[in-house]
């Protein structure tokens, strides 16, 4: 009795595999994607400093043409939330640096008149400065429409 049972449970495991043929595989390696493509997938199109994806042509350093505007007043860290955890960016003399960004923050700009642009690793991002006092920015950014900025209190 003992070996009729062992000889089904043998004969049910067996049935139970599935076997791939081999337009089965074919269909599954060729609907799956390679895995350097997966990389390519995942990544953003913005906000990602990868240093494999430079698509932009980027100046060495920062550079202030000519502004409308008092650089004192402009040069700060400045925040869309002042109660968030943190500043958006900090524009000084060598930098737009991009607080809590995945890489290196530091993103080299062009001020040209009230115009800001700002120099990602793989796209451009273009502000007009609209407003500057002491503890107020505005920036009337491409994509993102208006935003309104207050200094960062440490």
């Amino acid at each position: 009795m003992k070996k009729y049972v062992l000889i089904i449970c043998v004969l049910t495991a067996i049935s139970c595999e599935k076997k791939e043929t081999a337009n089965e595989i074919n269909i599954e390696n060729s609907i799956r994607p390679k895995k350097e493509n997966k990389i390519v997938e995942i990544v953003s199109k913005k906000n990602k400093d990868i240093e494999s994806i430079q698509d932009v042509d980027r100046p060495n350093e920062s550079k202030i043409i000519k502004s409308k505007f008092d650089i004192k007043l402009l040069f700060g860290i400045w925040a869309s939330d002042p109660e968030g955890p943190h500043a958006d960016f900090d524009l000084n003399k060598k930098s737009f640096y991009v607080v809590d960004y995945d890489g290196d923050g530091d993103m080299p700009y062009i001020i040209n008149e009230d115009s800001l642009k700002v120099y990602y690793n793989d796209f451009v991002n273009v502000g007009i400065i609209k407003k500057v006092t002491k503890d107020t920015l505005k920036i009337d950014w491409n994509e993102n429409g208006t935003t309104n900025y207050v200094k960062w209190k440490e």
